[in-house]
């Protein structure tokens, strides 16, 4: 495509401080922080990149999922045949207006925030690992990868150097009730995603926490998607020994077993999502999302009157200090659901699922605080350790954050590197004086054409 091409001619002309070896050594990097226990061949092993998967993916899957026009579809219209009764939607005509249309183009993106981090996925310990944008756009455009990096930013719109994104796209119509705002940014969790992935990322199935609902717009590229209803049990859509926890993996393993199932319920909903259309997706739904080409998206979580109930059962338990904050401000704005939440009182807790909305095709871990406790306990990886160093690891990660190094530091730049460098020197011995939790090594998946004969 043409922003692809013209990204591509900016990438090459960049030759000054964009060599061949800084790029290959943040990429490895990268990749050794995200799958330490994972070799670089690893990575391309299964050679998906080179099959007909993603291909036959396209060319075969049905459009299962209900699509309709905005202009054919009230807001009145959306909750009652969507989403009161639970039902995904793929929308068209919201997103018109939006200035990510333009300043969301590769060559646009490269231009303004090249030199800026976006992150990539998370290593063993949770923590996020950035790659500037520049050497991501290269290795979207270059990698072989069976399941490539895949940026998945929930904090781009708080970051300096990236803020301005969060005013060149604005809420769909059906989509602007949403409770959580009432408790501010800072209380409530993570629930807005930059999403800009190559073929073959992806997210991995889960369901999104706190029995939130979820929209996702896509600007660029198609993503593929499969859905399934609440009552599905986790074993079913997470079978064991099923090639490795990513998006590629599923589809090619997990897949071709459901489509078939002879329980309705246990066979996915399926759809292509295109360029300018939006999907919803249903608190407590499972879905998996594979990219079939070079893809930005942005997308959020919300609770909503209508989802309300379910998500208080969840967030009263987990998020107990945000629950009160919440109930305090429905007291004085939305008294009725106040009284709502009164009447819950002795309504059993809903566990929230282990999974999460941020689950990235190349990372296990999430964004949101009941994820990341979750998906890291079932992992068995131990929390850092509340070490004198600890400070210093906070100082690093805000100096991380932000793509100039100039959060929550001081000023002095030899100040700023001085403590970069004791934290990273405190990193190194505590490493060295404990052993890392396996990470699951690369995901173990047939071929294309024993998956799939008769798509082949």
């Amino acid at each position: 495509s043409l922003p692809v091409q013209a990204a591509t001619t900016m990438l090459a002309q960049d030759e000054s401080d964009f060599t061949t070896e800084k790029y290959r050594r943040r990429i490895e990097r990268a990749k050794q922080r995200e799958y330490p226990r994972r070799s670089l061949a690893d990575w391309t092993k299964e050679r998906f990149a080179q099959s007909l998967l993603v291909q036959s993916l396209r060319e075969n899957v049905p459009d299962t999922v209900a699509r309709v026009d905005a202009s054919e579809l009230t807001c009145s219209e959306f909750i009652a045949r969507f989403e009161h009764p639970g039902q995904p939607v793929v929308i068209s005509g919201l997103l018109h207006e939006w200035r990510a249309n333009e300043q969301w183009l590769l060559d646009a993106l490269l231009r303004d925030y090249g030199g800026e981090r976006f992150k990539v996925g998370e290593d063993d310990d949770g923590y996020a690992v950035y790659l500037k944008l520049k050497y991501f756009l290269r290795y979207m455009l270059e990698n072989d990868d069976d399941s490539p990096l895949y940026v998945f930013d929930s904090s781009f719109a708080e970051r300096s150097g990236t803020r301005e994104m969060r005013h060149d796209y604005a809420l769909p119509k059906y989509f602007t009730d949403d409770l959580f705002k009432l408790v501010g940014e800072r209380r409530r969790p993570p629930y807005r995603w930059f999403v800009l992935g190559s073929a073959r990322s992806g997210s991995y199935i889960h369901i999104d926490p706190l029995g939130t609902s979820a929209w996702n717009a896509v600007l660029q590229g198609h993503k593929l998607w499969a859905l399934l209803p609440p009552t599905v049990p986790k074993e079913v859509v997470q079978p064991k020994n099923a090639g490795g926890r990513e998006a590629i993996a599923w589809w090619a393993n997990v897949f071709p077993a459901l489509a078939g199932a002879e329980e309705q319920d246990h066979r996915p909903l399926t759809i292509i999502q295109r360029p300018g259309e939006t999907m919803f997706v249903p608190g407590g739904w499972w879905h998996v999302v594979l990219n079939l080409d070079v893809t930005v998206a942005v997308t959020q979580n919300f609770c909503s009157r209508t989802n309300f109930d379910s998500v208080w059962l969840r967030a009263r338990k987990s998020r107990p200090k945000m629950s009160q904050k919440l109930r305090e401000q429905l007291k004085l704005v939305e008294p009725k659901l106040h009284e709502r939440t009164c009447s819950l009182s002795n309504a059993p807790d809903i566990l929230n699922s282990s999974s999460s909305s941020s689950s990235s095709s190349s990372s296990s871990a999430s964004d949101s605080e009941s994820a990341d406790e979750g998906a890291l306990a079932r992992n068995g990886v131990a929390r850092r350790s509340r070490s004198q160093s600890r400070e210093g690891r906070r100082q690093r990660e805000r100096y991380r954050d932000d793509g100039r190094g100039g959060v929550g530091l001081a000023n002095d730049t030899r100040h700023c590197l001085a403590s970069l460098r004791r934290a990273d020197e405190a990193d190194r011995r505590e490493r060295s004086s404990r052993s890392r939790s396996p990470r699951r090594p690369g995901s173990s998946v047939t071929t294309h054409e024993l998956i799939y004969p008769a798509l082949s």
